[in-house]
């Protein structure tokens, strides 16, 4: 049986997804976990290879619930099986709200940083080389 850690207050869950066969978003495991109570804020990520996510509700008996529910089951027919524990975490940071990540408390985040897509598409200008490697060689 689950319990929660020293320093958890019962609302945050880690839910691994293994067997994965179709993608895991954030809108996903909302339509699974919403079944159980109030979320607040969802983060997905990849680590050491497994599909993890962080799954905040407004109460801690909506979490234990969907420990009940959902620990050992698949979100799709054979597939997508979710193995749910507590997280020690008190509270979840989100920073943007897109496909990975969301804060239902804020729906007014933004999708991602904008200063991220400038650095992404912008070609490097002139001078912005490695030192020493200008337009006289290594001089």
């Amino acid at each position: 049986n689950a319990t929660v850690p020293p320093g958890g207050d019962g609302r945050i869950l880690l839910v691994t997804v293994t067997n994965v066969v179709y993608p895991v978003s954030v809108d996903v495991m909302h339509k699974v976990f919403q079944m159980c109570g109030t979320i607040q804020k969802i983060v997905t990520f990849n680590k050491q290879g497994k599909v993890q996510a962080l799954v905040q509700f407004e109460a801690p008996e909506e979490a234990a619930g969907a420990i009940e529910k959902f620990e050992g089951q698949n979100i799709y027919s054979g597939c997508n099986t979710l193995s749910i524990q507590y997280s020690n975490l008190t509270d979840i940071t989100v920073k943007y709200n897109n496909d990975r990540s969301f804060d239902f408390t804020n729906p007014d985040l933004p999708t991602h940083n904008p200063n991220d897509a400038l650095l992404d598409r912008a070609p490097m200008s002139p001078g912005m080389g490695s030192p020493g490697m200008g337009p006289g060689g290594m001089g």
